[in-house]
C-alpha cells in the first residue's frame, strides 16, 4: 500500500479537517442549548403538569444520570464503529427525543422523553472531540479542543434567549418543536465529516473491547480525569441549575433572568478563548490551573459580596470571574484524548467526563436542600472550593502539549499490533 501521511500531520488546514470540526461543534452547541433550555422550560412544565417542586427535580436528575449512560454508550460505539458514524446517530436520537418531548402530556412520558433524548446528548462531546483531536494539526490541538469545548457557551446562550423570551409567547412544547428542527442542519454538515484517519488505520489490525477498559493503561487515568470532571461539573452545575429559580423568586422576570444566564455564557466563551490559546503555548497542566483558580477566586468573591451587590451592577464583577473560569473543560478535550490509546480514546473522553456529570445530582439535589433553608451564598461557597481543589489536582497530569497521536499511542501503552500498522501505513510529512 502506497504511503500517505495523517490529516494530523498537516502544517495547513485541509477542507477535511474543518469540516470534521464544524461537524463536531454544531452537535455540541445543541447539547447545552438542550440543558440550558430545561432549566427555564421545567417552572412552565411544572405549572402546566401540577408537578410539585421536588418532582422539578427528579426530571433535571434524569436528564443528568442518562447523560452519563448515554456518553458510555455511544463512547464505546465511537472506538467500535467509527467516529463519524456514531455522531450521526447521537444527532438523531438527540433530535428525536427533543421533538417528542413537546407531546409528553403526563410526568411518566416527559421522564421517558428526557430520558431518551439524554442518551443522544450525553455521546455528543467525547465523539466528536476524539475526532477533532485525530485530525487536527498537532501543535494546535490545543486550541481547536479548546475551540471546539467553546461551542457550549453558544448553547447556553442560545437556550437562555429562547428559554427566557420563547415559551411566554408560544408554549413550551412549540419550543421544544421548533428547537428540533436546527438538528437537520447539524445532520447535514456531519454527512460531510470525514471519518478519522487515525482510527481507520488501527481498525485494520486491532478492535477496541470491553476488555481494554480493565487494564491498568485505561483505569489510573480514567480515575485522574474523573476526580477533574468531579470537581468541574459538581461546582459548575451546583451552582447554575438554580440560577434561574432563584433570581425568579427574587423578583426578576424570565427576560432578565435570561439576560443574567447569557452573561454567564459570556464571561465563560471569553474564558474558553484564553484558556485555547494558552493551551498550546504554557501547556495543559499550567492552564488547567490557573483558569480553575480563578473561578476559585470568583467564586470567594461572590460569597462574600452576594447580600450586598445582588442589585448592583457590580455584582457583574465576581460573576465575570466565576463563569471565566469555569473552564476546565476547555483543556478536558485536549488533555483527556492526549491520557487514553486510540482504541479507547472516545470512551477515555466520555466515561469520566459524562459519569462525572451525570452524578451532578448529587449537588443539584443538596442544593435544592440547602437553599431554601440556607440561601444562596453556601452553594457559591461550594463552588470555590471545588475549583481551588481542581486548581492544585491539574498538576497530577503529565503534560502532553505538543506530542503526536503516535506519541502518545506509544506512551499510553497502545497495541504495539496497532503501532506498527500505523507506522507501516502511513509516513510522517517532511
Amino acid at each position: 500500500m502506497a504511503t500517505q501521511t495523517y490529516l494530523y500531520e498537516s502544517k495547513r488546514l485541509s477542507p477535511e479537517q474543518m469540516r470534521a470540526f464544524v461537524g463536531a461543534f454544531v452537535g455540541w452547541v445543541f447539547d447545552y442549548y438542550e440543558v440550558t433550555l430545561l432549566t427555564f422550560l421545567i417552572i412552565p412544565i411544572s405549572r402546566d403538569l401540577h408537578l410539585p417542586a421536588s418532582h422539578a427535580g427528579y426530571i433535571l436528575s434524569t436528564q443528568l444520570v442518562f447523560l452519563a449512560i448515554g456518553g458510555v454508550l455511544f463512547g464505546r460505539l465511537g472506538d467500535r464503529y467509527g467516529r463519524r458514524s456514531t455522531l450521526m446517530w447521537t444527532i438523531v436520537v438527540y433530535a428525536g427525543g427533543t421533538f417528542a418531548r413537546a407531546f409528553s402530556y403526563s410526568e411518566t412520558w416527559l421522564l421517558l422523553w428526557t430520558a431518551f433524548t439524554a442518551l443522544g446528548i450525553g455521546g455528543e462531546y467525547a465523539v466528536g472531540q476524539a475526532l477533532v483531536s485525530e485530525v487536527m494539526p498537532t501543535q494546535r490541538r490545543g486550541w481547536w479542543s479548546g475551540i471546539l469545548y467553546g461551542g457550549l457557551y453558544f448553547g447556553i446562550g442560545g437556550g437562555a434567549l429562547v428559554g427566557g423570551y420563547l415559551p411566554p409567547i408560544i408554549g413550551w412544547r412549540w419550543t421544544f418543536a421548533i428547537s428540533a428542527l436546527p438538528i437537520i442542519v447539524a445532520f447535514y454538515v456531519r454527512s460531510a465529516a470525514p471519518e478519522s484517519d487515525v482510527w481507520k488505520v488501527r481498525r485494520q489490525t486491532v478492535r477496541s473491547s470491553w476488555h481494554d477498559l480493565t487494564k491498568r493503561a485505561f483505569l489510573v487515568p480514567f480515575f485522574i480525569c474523573f476526580i477533574a470532571s468531579v470537581c468541574q461539573f459538581f461546582g459548575y452545575y451546583g451552582i447554575t441549575t438554580f440560577l434561574p429559580t432563584y433570581l425568579v423568586k427574587q423578583g426578576f422576570s424570565l427576560g432578565k433572568t435570561g439576560w443574567w444566564l447569557f452573561f454567564t455564557a459570556f464571561a465563560g466563551l471569553i474564558g474558553c478563548i484564553t484558556a485555547s490559546y494558552t493551551s498550546d503555548r504554557w501547556g495543559r497542566r499550567v492552564t488547567l490551573s490557573y483558569i480553575a483558580g480563578t473561578a476559585c477566586v470568583g467564586g470567594l468573591l461572590l460569597f462574600f459580596t452576594w447580600p450586598y451587590l445582588l442589585t448592583s451592577s457590580w455584582i457583574l464583577v465576581p460573576f465575570f470571574l466565576y463563569y471565566f473560569g469555569t473552564n476546565a473543560g476547555t483543556i478536558f478535550g485536549s488533555l483527556f484524548s492526549e491520557m487514553f490509546p486510540t482504541e479507547v480514546r472516545t470512551t477515555g473522553v466520555a466515561a469520566p467526563m459524562m459519569i462525572a456529570r451525570g452524578l451532578t445530582f448529587i449537588p443539584i439535589m443538596l442544593a435544592g436542600w440547602v437553599f431554601p433553608r440556607y440561601g444562596y451564598a453556601p452553594i457559591v461557597l461550594a463552588g470555590a472550593a471545588e475549583f481551588g481543589f481542581l486548581a492544585m489536582w491539574a498538576w497530577i497530569f503529565k503534560e502532553t502539549r505538543g506530542k503526536s497521536i503516535h506519541e502518545i499511542d506509544k506512551e499510553t501503552e497502545a497495541s504495539p499490533r496497532a503501532v506498527e500498522a500505523a507506522q507501516k501505513h502511513f509516513t510522517p510529512r517532511a
